[in-house]
């Protein structure tokens, strides 16, 4: 955006830009044209209005110069058919008369610069290369925007930005929630922002007053806050949505995002649950484990109710891996991870320790339970059949004695777990 005209940069833009000029005079068309295609990537001629305007038409050039007085079509008229077709288009009108009544049709039409003839090619190579620079960056200005719209038209959340309080953009997703084809379609079901967007009861006085929703954002200036939308449905209730903002208090714009809670909390649930989810089981992973075993430590010191701990795993799992390949490994630890948890209650914590080892958390039961449920465990695992091979498990049982760290209390489970390893497998160490 900070492009200027230099000595140096001046050939480089001209050399990037298509021109079309018009001129009815041969030889002055002959000539400047000449000297034009020299300088510019594309050059387009015509002799009169009605032929420069098919031109512009088919060939959309970057900058227009023309000269006032044509046959069949003069430069004024094809200067205001021009800015009817691309608004924004970049037009040099060239004269030789002081018609004031020319120059205030001209101003009517828009046109961006004036030159007297003869012209002076030095003067016109200035003008052309300023109004480029304009062009140029008005193109560039215009793909950023196409692709800021794509951007914000893909997002699944809405996003509307609002200039002095009147609603300017709203991507596709909140037009077509609104059921509006268009954001002249949504100015006219809503006549302002309050109309769309309303303050939460949340955010109401004890007396039930509610401010407006731009009127609150500047007093308050909090980051997020709920919101309902009116959608303009008889059968529909307003649902709630966090909105967060941005000020741009240069041009007093606003840029809304709003998301559904109910969207949110569910993303918010699914995150929650990942975080403490093993990916391959299915089962709680270790850092919830150690989370929910120090609650109930703590609440043990207070209550005094038994907490007791199993750890397990598969006799030989290396050998069944070396054998059958990790995609059966894997197989069993879900299959083994299935029937495990079929077997626990709502209050136990079964989780992946790591590998081939599993740990079970069981309050309220003194290790006389835990001991039994191990060995059921154990007898389930050994007959069942998981993914075409038989396996068994060895485990190792504690119950929480008053004072000992988590620490401790899981090395004392992890030692018996070894113990029922060493002296044979398949079997329950307590």
């Amino acid at each position: 955006m900070g492009m200027e005209l230099t000595d140096g940069n001046s050939g480089y833009i001209l050399k990037s830009i298509t021109l079309l000029y018009v001129e009815d005079d041969k030889e002055i068309n002959k000539q400047l044209s000449l000297f034009l295609r020299r300088r510019v990537n594309m050059l387009f001629s015509a002799f009169d209005g009605q032929e420069g305007l098919e031109l512009f038409k088919i060939q959309s050039p970057d900058v227009v110069v023309t000269d006032i007085r044509m046959p069949n079509m003069d430069g004024i008229q094809m200067a205001k058919h021009i800015k009817e077709i691309r608004r924004n288009a970049k037009i040099i009108v060239t004269t030789a008369f002081n018609d004031e009544e020319y120059f205030i049709q001209a101003i009517d039409a828009q046109i961006d610069s004036f030159l007297k003839k003869p012209v002076d090619p030095r003067k016109l190579v200035e003008t052309i290369t300023r109004l480029a620079i304009v062009a140029i960056q008005e193109k560039e200005l215009y793909e950023k925007s196409k692709l800021i719209n794509f951007t914000l038209n893909s997002l699944p959340n809405f996003i509307l930005t609002t200039r002095n309080g009147k609603v300017e953009f709203a991507n596709s997703t909140l037009l077509s929630f609104l059921n509006c084809g268009s954001i002249r379609e949504l100015h006219s079901k809503y006549k302002s922002l309050d109309d769309i967007l309303f303050i939460n009861t949340r955010y109401c006085d004890i007396s039930g007053g509610c401010a407006d929703l731009m009127s609150y954002i500047k007093e308050h200036g909090e980051d997020e806050i709920i919101v309902s939308m009116n959608t303009g449905a008889d059968n529909c209730s307003p649902r709630a949505y966090i909105l967060k903002y941005a000020h741009l208090p240069e041009s007093e714009t606003y840029v809304f995002s709003l998301t559904d809670v109910e969207i949110y909390e569910n993303k918010r649930k699914e995150l929650e649950v990942i975080t403490i989810t093993d990916e391959l089981t299915g089962l709680y992973n270790k850092r919830y484990f150690n989370e929910t075993l120090s609650l109930h430590v703590n609440n043990r010191q207070r209550y005094e109710y038994p907490i007791s701990l199993v750890f397990f795993d598969i006799d030989h799992f290396k050998t069944v891996n070396d054998t059958y390949g990790h995609l059966l490994g894997d197989c069993v630890l879900k299959e083994l991870s299935k029937l495990v948890s079929e077997q626990t209650r709502g209050q136990d914590v079964l989780a992946r320790w790591g590998g081939e080892e599993f740990v079970l958390l069981m309050p309220h039961i003194d290790l006389d339970g835990a001991v039994r449920i191990a060995q059921r465990l154990r007898l389930d695992i050994e007959g069942q059949n998981m993914c075409d091979i038989n396996i068994t498990s060895s485990f190792g049982v504690v119950t929480y004695m008053c004072g000992e760290t988590e620490r401790d209390f899981l090395n004392r489970a992890d030692a018996l777990l070894y113990e029922a390893k060493n002296s044979g497998r398949n079997k329950v160490c307590f």
